[in-house]
């Protein structure tokens, strides 16, 4: 953390002395959450800026761009476009770097801490602002953003939860890591974890009047949150899955965000990304309490339409001896779906989904810790598979993402599945 921090405050410091800022950031709730940050950092400054949250970083992104810039969640892994542009640049991000990169760079994996699980492109950041001035009271979305790329309160983000705490910007509590109402509403809705009941109201009706316990989150506690937990626990393990972590826990209350329990943030964040209302998100991290409702509406709609892509993902699944993947046709959620079916569904091997749209097929690929201890890396499968047939691809070992020619599809997951092979033979 001290290396970070210096690499860190040398950003911090160049970024005070622009005039104006450009903001490029990804769409998804790390990206948003890491937009939110350097935007209101810059506003508390007196530094003007233009932010625009995108799927990608390719040249389309660098012909509306005038440095100084900053990408944020993007542009490790791309050094030649990054270097085409001529002025102050800075990228904040938490990929695994490719190459050198000529422009002011902080990501955890200069300084030894691994991106993928310790600490997000919302964590790079926050280290930067809290160079910046008193921004303390910002570290909420920097834990947000780790939340919606699924790490865990280790290592750096621990550090940032612990500074929070303290600051008594966050407040951690046991309790059902869950969206706040009504308990039979929240697990009606519930994706994460994703419960055989979800999606079926008199399924959760009938769950919760066998387990003998009723009302809202967070005021359950005592005798009926211990036993509503218990019997998520047992639920999740009868379903094959050995992510209980994802039901009972430490949860996070933002005691500086309009939206306070953290969970939920994440959710709307992704959803707004997901939406393409990127400007509605940011303006939640930029705590604009007007846009609450719209926002929550907008999260139902879009859960709804991940449960249907769910039921169809299980219905295309196919499977080879060391992965499993299913071929779509222009879903929405191609990442979401393929990591809900890595923590819930199908835990023993990793998850391709390919998404075939007009012009491309895009894929998005999704391991897990025990997978990766084993040797798996998604980052380099499905670089060295999306390039073979014409594509490209990388991200990180855990999770991972690509775009192929249409017409390679059969192509591509043969080579994935040959490397996987190879990966995971290797380590055993």
């Amino acid at each position: 953390m001290k290396r970070l921090e210096k690499l860190a405050e040398a950003a911090a410091s160049a970024l005070l002395r622009c005039e104006s800022v450009r903001v490029i950031s990804h769409n998804d709730a790390d990206g948003i959450a890491s937009a939110g940050l350097i935007c209101i950092a810059l506003k508390r400054a007196g530094i003007p800026f233009h932010a625009t949250l995108v799927k990608r970083l390719d040249e389309s992104v660098l012909d509306m761009v005038e440095p100084p810039v900053v990408f944020c969640d993007m542009g490790s892994g791309k050094p030649d476009l990054i270097s085409s542009l001529d002025g102050d640049v800075f990228v904040f991000d938490h990929h695994r770097p490719v190459g050198e990169l000529d422009c002011i760079h902080v990501n955890p994996h200069l300084v030894g801490v691994d991106g993928a699980f310790e600490l997000s492109a919302s964590g790079a950041v926050y280290s930067v602002v809290r160079q910046m001035g008193d921004n303390v009271d910002l570290a909420g979305l920097a834990l947000v953003g780790a939340l919606g790329d699924r790490q865990m309160m280790i290592g750096a983000n621990r550090v940032i939860l612990d500074e929070a705490v303290d600051a008594s910007v966050v407040e951690t509590r046991q309790g059902l890591k869950m969206e706040d109402g009504p308990l039979d509403l929240v697990l009606e809705m519930s994706l994460d974890p994703l419960l055989d009941i979800t999606g079926d109201l008199g399924k959760v009706r009938e769950f919760l009047d066998e387990v003998g316990v009723h009302g809202d989150l967070p005021h359950l506690e005592g005798k009926d949150l211990s036993r509503i937990a218990t019997a998520l626990v047992l639920k999740i393990l009868m379903q094959n899955s050995f992510a209980a972590d994802s039901v009972v826990g430490e949860t996070l209350r933002l005691r500086k965000e309009i939206v306070e329990n953290a969970f939920e943030f994440m959710w709307i964040l992704n959803s707004c990304g997901k939406t393409g209302e990127t400007g509605l998100g940011l303006s939640l991290c930029m705590r604009d309490g007007r846009v609450l409702d719209e926002g929550r509406k907008l999260t139902a709609d879009y859960k709804r339409e991940i449960l249907s892509e769910i039921v169809l993902f299980q219905e295309r699944l196919q499977e080879t001896e060391h992965i499993r993947y299913a071929i779509m046709d222009d879903i929405e959620s191609t990442g979401i779906v393929a990591g809900l079916g890595m923590r819930y569904l199908y835990t023993d091997r990793p998850i391709i989904i390919l998404n075939r749209t007009k012009d491309l097929v895009k894929v998005s690929a999704r391991g897990n810790r025990f997978l990766i201890l084993h040797g798996l890396d998604l980052s380099i499968a499905l670089k060295k598979a999306a390039e073979s047939v014409g594509g490209g691809g990388g991200g990180h070992n855990v999770a991972s993402g690509a775009a192929v020619p249409p017409g390679r599809e059969e192509e591509f997951i043969r080579c994935v599945d040959q490397i996987v092979a190879g990966q995971l033979k290797l380590r055993s």
